[in-house]
C-alpha cells in the first residue's frame, strides 16, 4: 500500500515546489517593478509578474490554476507588504492582474497548440493579438473602473496608456520565452560553442543598444538592427532571451536616468506611451525570430527527407534504381547490383531496355508511356531481366514517376523485387492448391455428416463455415451467418437466465465442467428454442503460431442434462410433498451456521410435528394420509417467506429455518403457522378431518453450537409442546435447558390443545 502511494506523494511534492517557486519569482519581480515605480513617479514602467503567470498557467491543467493563482497572489501581496503599501490600496490591482493572466492563458490554450505554442508565424500573430493587445486592453479598462472617481480625464488617459504599455511590453518580452521553453532545453542543446555564441551575441547586442540609446538619433531604429541580427543568427529560445535582456536593460537605464528613451522629435511623447517604440521594435524582432525558426524547421525537414530517401534506397532489401525518362539508369543500390550481378559503375552506363528480356519489353514500354502521359500514377508488373551471367530471372517491378514544379518528368523510381524462386515453384504451388482443395472438400463432407454442430471463424471472429447440425441448432443458415460476428449468431449463456459468454475465444471448458447443472451451458437458438450443450473451442493458428480464427464444436446434451436435473431434484426433495428432504435441509442448516459466523446473523430453527395424523392415516388409508401431507405442506409454504427453508424430515415431522429472523418474529410466524394447521379442515371421501400441530423453536446465534445440537433443542421444545396439550408452540431456553410455552391467546384459542 505504501509503495502504491509513493508516486502521488512525489507528484504532490513537485506541485508544491512549483507553487512555492512561482510565488517567490512573482514576489521578486513585483518587488523590482514596484521599486522602479516608486522611483519613476509613473504608474508603471514594466509589469513582469503578469507576463510570468501567463505561461505558467498555460502549461498547467485548469484544476491546478487555483493554487498557482493563490501562490502568485501571495507573492504580489508579500512584495506590497515589504514596500508598505496598504492592503486595500493594492487589492484591486492584484485581482486585475490575476484576472488578466487567467483570461490570457485560457484564450491562448484555445488558440495555440499545447506542445509547441509558437510553432509558426500564424500562431505568433494569434499570440500577439490575444496576449499583447486584447488582454492588456481589457485589463486597462478594468483598472480605469477602479480609479475613475479619483483622477481627472487627462490623468485617466495617461494612467490607461501607462498600464497598457507596461503590460504589453512585458508580455511581449517575457511570455514568448515562457511558452516555448521546455525543461532541460539548455542541457540538451546548449553546447560550449553554442553558449559562447549566445554570450557573445548578447554582449554585442546590449552594447549596441546602449550606444544607440546614449548617442544616436532615432534610437529605436538603430536598436532594431542588432535585435534583427540576433533573430537571424540564433534559435528561438536564445533570440527571445536577447529580446528580454534588451527590454530589461532599456527599462533599467531609463528609470535610473542614465539614458532617456524619449525619441528626438518635436512633439513630446506622453509619459504613458514612453515605451511604445520599444513595443514596435520588439514586434518585428519577434516576427523575424519566428520566420527564421520556420525556415530552419523546413530546412531540417527537407534534409531529413533527403537522408531518409537516400538511406531507404541504399540499404533497401530489394533492388531500387532511379531511371531517366529516356531509360538510362541514373542511380542503383547494392541490392540491385547483387541481383543482376553488375557493378554499380557499369550498370549506370546501361539502359533498362538493354537488360530487359525482349518478350517483356513491349508491355513495360507501353505502361511507361501511360505513366509519362499522366494516364496512370504508377504501375506494377512481373518481368524478366538478363543477368550478367546470362541467366534470366523473374522480378516484380513497381515504377512511379517524379515530376518537377512545372510537371515535367524528372526520373522514374523503380523497385525490383526478386520473385524468381516463386515463379519456379508456381507449378508446385498449383499442385498443392489442388491437393488442398481436395482435402477441404473431404473435410466439409466429414463435418456435414457428424452429429455435432461445427462452426469456424476467421481472425476477426466472423463466421466462415457452419455444418447442417449447427444450422439446425442456431436457427441460421450458413449463407445467412457468413461474415457475421460469431457472438451474434452463437448465443451461449451459463444457465437459461445467466449471462452470455462475451468472448468465446477465452472460454475455459475446464471451468464449465465443475459448474452445476443449473449453470451449465445453454444455446439460445434463433426461433429454434434452447439447447443444453457441451462446448469445445479450439483456436486456429498458422505455422508461426499466429491466430487466424477459432472452431466451435457443440454437442446437444439436452436429454442427459434433463435426466441429471431430475436425479438432482430427487436427491434433494421429498417426492411426496416436493419439500426439501433431510439431506437438503442439513445443507441449509450448515449454510445458516456459516451466516452466523460470517455475517453475524441470527436465525430461528423450528421442529413441527402433526397431531392426530396417525389416526387419519389408519382410518382413511395411506392415500388420504399422503394427500393430507401434500395439502399441509402447501399450506405451510404459503405462510413463510421465500428465503425460509421448510423440509419434511419423515412421516409427519417437519423442520423449518427462518433465516435472519429475530426470536420474537420467529415465534409469531411459527404460532401463526401452527394456528393455520389447527384450523385446517381436510376433506376426504365427503368426510371432514381435523388435525393439529405442535412446534418447538430455538434461536440460532452461536456459531460454536453444532447443527445437531440446534436440532435437538428444537426437538426438545416440540416434545414439550406435545406433552403440554399439543397445538402449541414452545421456545427452547438455553439458560434453563428447558422449553417455555408461547402464550398468545389470540393464536391459541381455548380448546385448541
Amino acid at each position: 500500500m505504501e509503495k502504491s502511494k509513493a508516486p502521488s506523494i512525489l507528484v504532490n511534492r513537485a506541485n508544491w515546489t512549483s507553487h512555492v517557486l512561482l510565488g517567490i519569482s512573482v514576489c521578486l519581480l513585483a518587488l523590482a517593478c514596484m521599486s522602479v515605480i516608486q522611483k519613476s513617479s509613473s504608474l508603471a514602467g514594466l509589469w513582469l509578474p503578469t507576463a510570468l503567470m501567463i505561461p505558467v498557467l498555460f502549461h498547467h491543467r485548469y484544476r491546478d490554476w487555483l493554487p498557482l493563482l493563490c501562490a502568485s497572489a501571495l507573492g504580489i501581496a508579500a512584495a506590497n507588504t515589504v514596500l508598505g503599501t496598504p492592503f486595500l490600496r493594492y487589492l484591486p490591482y492584484l485581482l486585475n492582474n490575476l484576472f488578466e493572466a487567467s483570461l490570457c492563458a485560457a484564450l491562448l490554450r484555445r488558440m495555440l497548440p499545447a506542445q509547441d505554442p509558437l510553432s509558426g508565424l500564424g500562431y505568433w500573430v494569434r499570440f500577439l493579438l490575444i496576449a499583447v493587445i486584447f488582454c492588456p486592453l481589457v485589463s486597462s479598462f478594468i483598472m480605469m473602473l477602479f480609479i475613475l472617481h479619483v483622477h481627472s480625464p487627462v490623468e485617466l488617459q495617461s494612467r490607461f496608456a501607462t498600464w497598457f504599455m507596461s503590460e504589453a511590453v512585458a508580455i511581449l518580452a517575457l511570455t514568448p520565452l515562457g511558452l516555448i521553453y521546455q525543461r532541460g532545453y539548455f542541457r540538451k542543446n546548449l553546447t560550449a560553442n553554442r553558449f559562447f555564441g549566445l554570450l557573445l551575441t548578447l554582449v554585442i547586442t546590449l552594447v549596441a543598444g546602449f550606444l544607440a540609446l546614449k548617442w544616436l538619433p532615432y534610437t529605436f531604429a538603430f536598436i532594431t538592427i542588432p535585435l534583427l541580427w540576433s533573430a537571424i543568427r540564433l534559435p528561438r529560445v536564445e533570440a527571445f532571451i536577447i529580446f528580454l535582456s534588451m527590454t530589461l536593460m532599456i527599462a533599467l537605464l531609463h528609470t535610473s536616468g542614465i539614458v532617456s528613451v524619449q525619441p528626438h522629435t518635436v512633439v513630446q511623447i506622453p509619459q504613458g506611451l514612453i515605451f511604445l517604440p520599444l513595443l514596435l521594435i520588439l514586434t518585428p524582432a519577434n516576427a523575424m525570430a519566428m520566420a527564421m525558426h520556420a525556415l530552419r524547421a523546413e530546412k531540417s525537414h527537407i534534409t531529413q527527407s533527403e537522408n531518409r530517401f537516400r538511406n531507404a534506397m541504399e540499404y533497401s532489401a530489394i533492388g531500387m534504381a532511379l531511371v531517366s525518362p529516356q531509360g538510362r539508369l541514373l542511380q542503383v543500390n547494392k541490392s540491385l547490383c547483387n541481383l543482376l550481378g553488375y557493378e554499380a559503375n557499369y550498370l549506370t552506363t546501361l539502359t533498362f531496355q538493354e537488360i530487359t528480356y525482349q518478350d517483356d519489353l513491349g508491355k513495360d514500354l507501353a505502361l511507361l508511356e501511360q505513366l509519362l502521359n499522366d494516364e496512370i500514377q504508377n504501375y506494377t508488373m512481373e518481368k524478366r531481366y538478363l543477368c550478367r551471367s546470362g541467366e534470366v530471372i523473374w522480378v516484380l517491378l513497381a515504377v512511379s514517376l517524379v515530376r518537377d514544379e512545372e510537371h515535367n518528368p524528372l526520373y522514374f523510381i523503380s523497385q525490383i523485387e526478386d520473385i524468381n524462386d516463386l515463379k519456379h515453384t508456381e507449378v508446385t504451388n498449383k499442385r498443392l492448391s489442388e491437393a488442398l482443395h481436395e482435402e477441404k472438400e473431404l473435410l466439409h463432407i466429414t463435418l456435414n455428416s457428424i452429429n455435432e454442430a461445427v462452426i469456424s471463424t476467421d481472425r476477426n471472429m466472423n463466421i466462415t463455415f457452419m455444418n447442417p447440425v449447427a444450422e439446425k441448432m442456431t436457427g441460421w443458415t450458413e449463407e445467412q451467418a457468413q461474415g457475421q460476428p460469431v457472438n451474434r449468431i452463437v448465443l451461449i449463456s451459463k444457465g437459461q437466465d445467466g449471462p452470455l459468454i462475451d468472448n468465446l475465444l477465452q472460454f475455459d471448458i475446464n471451468e464449465n465442467l465443475h459448474s452445476s447443472v443449473e449453470r451449465s451451458l445453454v444455446l439460445h437458438g434463433h426461433h429454434t428454442g434452447l439447447f443444453d450443450v457441451q462446448l469445445a473451442v479450439s483456436p486456429l493458428r498458422t505455422l508461426k503460431d499466429e491466430p487466424i480464427g477459432i472452431v466451435l464444436v457443440m454437442q446437444d446434451v439436452s436429454r442427459s442434462r434433463e435426466l441429471m436435473r431430475r436425479l438432482s431434484y430427487s436427491a434433494s426433495h421429498d417426492l411426496l410433498t416436493g419439500l426439501s428432504n433431510r439431506g437438503s435441509f442439513e445443507s441449509s442448516l450448515k449454510k445458516a451456521l456459516n451466516l452466523i459466523a460470517t455475517a453475524h446473523q441470527s436465525h430461528c430453527l423450528a421442529f413441527i410435528d402433526l397431531d392426530r395424523f396417525k389416526a387419519i392415516n389408519d382410518t382413511a388409508g395411506h392415500a388420504a394420509g399422503d394427500e393430507l401431507l401434500r395439502q399441509i405442506s402447501t399450506l405451510m409454504q404459503e405462510h413463510i417467506r421465500n428465503s425460509d427453508r421448510l423440509a419434511r424430515l419423515g412421516g409427519d415431522e417437519f423442520a423449518l429455518i427462518l433465516f435472519d429472523c429475530p426470536a420474537d418474529q420467529g415465534l409469531s410466524t411459527l404460532a401463526k403457522l401452527v394456528s393455520e394447521i389447527n384450523q385446517f379442515e381436510f376433506i376426504w371421501e365427503d368426510k371432514i378431518y381435523r388435525i393439529g400441530a405442535s412446534a418447538g423453536l430455538t434461536k440460532m446465534n452461536d456459531p460454536d453450537v453444532s447443527g445437531s445440537e440446534y436440532m435437538a433443542q428444537a426437538d426438545k421444545a416440540c416434545y414439550t409442546a406435545k406433552n403440554n396439550g399439543r397445538g402449541r408452540v414452545f421456545r427452547y431456553e438455553p439458560e434453563q435447558k428447558t422449553a417455555t410455552v408461547h402464550t398468545d391467546d389470540s393464536v391459541f384459542p381455548t380448546g385448541k390443545h
